[in-house]
């Protein structure tokens, strides 16, 4: 039996050796002589009406990375994915490569056991990815020091909140509107204090003496995060400093200065009066708003083309102005990784597929599950640009074919999308620069157990719920009554516990820290 196995080891190396040959730069890996069928199940925009010719011209190329494998595919919607592996894992399904995103708790999930650690699987079957994804990134996906998911490289710092006026706000009062000034400004700031709300204030009251404030403001709220990096929604850490404390952020003096502010905002006209009832808020132009998603430099200038698409959309484009002129990488798991299942019969040869779909070795292969077929799914523009058939940014389910890019594993060995005049913040490179140069978390590598306090949680959740709305409007008859109402009922659902808990699991974590740091040192 052991010759047996000795010969069948050196048939398939030779098989391999003769592959890469005459296949000149093709990566062929040794893969045995086992025919393997791969399941794998992923976020996308469901089956669509050339799924299954893509995934067949998928397989047929595959062969040529990884012999004896197929791949068979599951796409699931957002809107149902949660409920589906819900479904999956209790139902112990068969499955080897599964998609793991926002809207299902990565620890809980980890601690339950649906996926393996890929720490041993990685060095014997997907080295390359250890070149490719960063250690401080990669970290995001660890749990007590293991290693259960892979992230799916795109943007991975923080989104920056932004001060935005409408273009035409802006042309008109440009000349009083210093972007570089502002941003530094607003930069030097380490919370939201109550001078860089005034500082806001000033823009909205000289555009509300020239009669331009119409809607008036909205979306500040997010505002009070600035300084913040979140634990667990709501409960967050100072981002910068040796303060490790954790607090709610209804509890923050910045939140209750939040709230005075907005009130007198609203008292004086520049907040709608009907912004408690009206309908489609959040999705109509203001002519003064707070953003929360900045990514690029001093400050954000849309492109004409971009001005163009949103006045076609019956929109408008924004100029933006950072409240940050740095990015960290949270802590918090990624919000789209890939893992292997449990349940999974060939994690070997999941391993070595998913080698393929995050490195640059494997970049044809993700572009044709991303995108389809050259000239039926999408067209050339050049090397690095492509026009999809059938969508223009993301597809859907009535495309001829398209995945969605951030699901199916590293954006930045794929095609980016054509567009005239296009902004950075669309390009590979700029977003690479912009992870590269980021600070790492200083919880990198903490994970916060919910377990003990979920009960807690779920009535903060709820308390939350109901005074969250009034008090982010400033439109409370009350607000200081009703905020201080709001305190006492945070701490009556168990607020205190919660971040009693936090901050017990947050020493721990650090105490074993430094007791690593010793051992390494001593060794």
């Amino acid at each position: 039996k052991i010759m047996k196995y000795v010969k069948r080891i050196i048939a398939a190396t030779a098989a391999a050796t003769m592959l890469l040959s005459g296949c000149g730069t093709q990566p062929v890996q040794d893969t045995g002589d086992e025919q393997v069928t791969l399941k794998w199940m992923f976020l996308g925009p469901g089956e669509q009406q050339d799924s299954q010719k893509v995934w067949d011209k998928f397989n047929e190329e595959l062969a040529k990375y990884l012999p004896n494998t197929k791949v068979e595919f599951e796409c699931v919607t957002s809107s149902d994915y949660a409920e589906k592996w819900k479904l999956a894992s209790a139902s112990n399904e068969d499955l080897d490569i599964v998609w793991h995103g926002w809207m299902i708790p990565y620890t809980s999930e980890v601690k339950k056991g649906s996926y393996l650690e890929l720490d041993d699987l990685i060095d014997e079957y997907a080295p390359d990815l250890k070149k490719e994804i960063p250690d401080a990134i990669m970290d995001k996906q660890r749990v007590d020091g293991k290693l259960y998911s892979i992230p799916c490289m795109q943007q991975m710092v923080s989104y920056v909140s932004s001060l935005d006026f409408p273009i035409d706000i802006y042309e008109k009062y440009k000349d009083k509107i210093n972007i570089e000034e502002l941003a530094d400004f607003f930069s030097s700031k380490e919370t939201m204090d109550k001078e860089a709300w005034d500082k806001i204030e000033e823009y909205i009251k000289m555009i509300k003496d020239g009669g331009d404030l119409k809607k008036g403001v909205y979306g500040f709220a997010d505002h009070v995060e600035k300084g913040y990096e979140w634990i667990s929604s709501p409960y967050k850490i100072k981002a910068s400093g040796d303060d490790y404390t954790p607090i709610n952020l209804y509890r923050t003096p910045e939140y209750k200065t939040f709230v005075q502010v907005y009130a007198d905002w609203f008292n004086k006209g520049y907040i709608r009066k009907d912004i408690l009832t009206a309908e489609n808020v959040g999705t109509e132009d203001y002519e003064v708003k707070g953003g929360p998603n900045y990514i690029v430099g001093q400050g954000y200038m849309p492109t004409q083309s971009e001005i163009d698409s949103k006045k076609a959309a019956g929109s408008t484009a924004y100029v933006k102005i950072p409240f940050e002129n740095k990015h960290y990488i949270p802590y918090a798991a990624s919000a789209s990784n890939t893992a292997i299942s449990i349940n999974s019969k060939h994690p070997e040869r999941a391993m070595q597929l998913i080698g393929l779909m995050n490195t640059e070795k494997g970049k044809d292969l993700y572009n044709l599950l991303v995108f389809g077929i050259e000239g039926e799914h999408y067209t050339k523009v050049n090397d690095k640009e492509i026009q999809p058939i059938g969508y223009t940014s993301q597809p859907t389910s009535e495309s001829p074919y398209g995945q969605y890019r951030f699901a199916m594993g590293n954006t930045f060995n794929g095609y980016e999308i054509y567009m005239q005049d296009k902004n950075p913040i669309y390009d590979n490179e700029f977003i690479k620069s912009v992870n590269d140069k980021a600070e790492d978390s200083k919880l990198r590598g903490f994970t916060l157990d919910t377990d003990p306090i979920k009960m807690e949680l779920a009535q903060v959740t709820a308390v939350i719920g109901e005074y969250k709305k009034s008090l982010n409007s400033g439109a409370a008859a009350d607000p200081m009554g009703l905020y201080e109402e709001f305190q006492q009922k945070l701490i009556a659902a168990g607020d205190d516990k919660i971040v009693e808990e936090i901050q017990r699991q947050i020493d721990e974590w650090r105490a074993n820290k430094g007791n690593e740091t010793t051992q390494s040192e001593g060794e």
